[in-house]
């Protein structure tokens, strides 16, 4: 049976038609990166229902490989990130709803690291010539929920995949009009980039196997 690797990207939220993450991801479904094949799900912007939803995911697909994608409009560059927090903030997801509660695992770790090699992904894309660079934030909304809710069940369960998350900037068309000064990427870059990030991670699977 053919290995597998879980990509994940939300849906449009925050008032936007796109989210390139979503996007990225559905473009990747099915592809073979490395000699695995992409498993691309797309995860709603609402608090409980896509950690549920994650957690499933992995427990189906029992991927070697967790790649989480995310939207933060205002980065400039392909952001991947190092850590993330058993903390929720109190933003309204697309049903308006908040967090009841300011943890996501009650009990649980204060952070996990990524285990897929970060600095390294960050370190090819840049060669590349993909403008990256590592965060040690992934902030307190949806992103940073399904991050350390990913990292939590494979911990707490187990499993042997690397899990990690990446922010990616807005998209041209979704700025295009705005009157703002805000970055954006193009979105076959950030699709390159995403690959790119995976095979970094396989090789990293290889080199320890």
């Amino acid at each position: 049976m053919e290995e597998k690797l879980l990509l994940t990207g939300f849906e449009p939220f925050g008032g936007d038609k796109i989210n390139p993450s979503g996007e990225v991801a559905k473009s990747l479904d099915g592809a073979e990166i490395g000699g695995y094949q992409v498993v691309s799900r797309v995860l709603p912007v609402e608090w409980g229902t896509a950690r549920d939803l994650m957690e499933r995911f992995i427990d189906e697909v029992d991927p070697l490989i967790i790649l989480s994608l995310g939207l933060s409009a205002g980065r400039a560059e392909i952001s991947v990130e190092k850590v993330a927090i058993n903390y929720t903030g109190k933003g309204k997801d697309n049903r308006g709803n908040v967090s009841e509660r300011n943890y996501i695992i009650e009990n649980g770790p204060a952070a996990y690291f990524a285990t897929i090699p970060a600095e390294e992904v960050v370190e090819e894309l840049n060669k590349k010539g993909i403008p990256a660079r590592l965060s040690l934030t992934a902030g307190a909304y949806l992103c940073n929920y399904v991050f350390y809710s990913a990292c939590h069940h494979v911990n707490s369960r187990g499993k042997r995949a690397l899990v990690g998350f990446i922010h990616v900037p807005a998209l041209p068309e979704m700025v295009a009009g705005k009157g703002q000064s805000v970055p954006s990427m193009h979105v076959d870059l950030i699709r390159n980039a995403v690959i790119s990030a995976l095979e970094t991670g396989i090789r990293s699977l290889t080199n320890c196997g």
